[in-house]
């Protein structure tokens, strides 16, 4: 079966690419001064998934929050996640010191430290 259709295939790229040719420019060519909807069909994909992303982490992080309750990492899971999708979205961030991300997180653990060492601070501020 895949002697038929990988040489069926070449001729109709073939076929495809001089119909191209022949016709002048491609599909997606678009003429200076004139709009290009592609881009822009684009860009609203690329946005729409960095959304879904960032939702995906909102919920998630809403999630291990709640779950964590009453544990003694309440606050540095989702401080993780957040550093964790920082650095997904972005991912210059790696060229950073790794110092940063250290501090947040070790901040995190010193306050579910406290959180854990004096539960009865935290229902007086509640």
């Amino acid at each position: 079966m895949l002697k038929l259709v990988l040489p069926s295939l070449l001729a109709l790229g073939a076929l495809t690419t001089q119909a191209a040719a022949a016709s002048g420019d491609p599909r997606w060519w678009v003429q200076p001064g004139e709009g290009d909807w592609y881009a822009w069909v684009g860009l609203i994909i690329f946005f729409l998934a960095i959304f879904l992303v960032v939702h995906l982490y909102s919920r998630f992080d809403h999630y291990a929050e709640h779950k964590a309750k009453g544990t003694p990492l309440r606050t540095t899971i989702p401080t993780m996640l957040t550093v964790a999708l920082a650095y997904e979205l972005m991912p210059a961030l790696s060229h950073f010191s790794i110092l940063l991300p250290a501090a947040l997180i070790i901040t995190a653990i010193a306050r579910d430290f406290m959180l854990w060492w004096r539960p009865e601070d935290e229902e007086a501020a509640q």
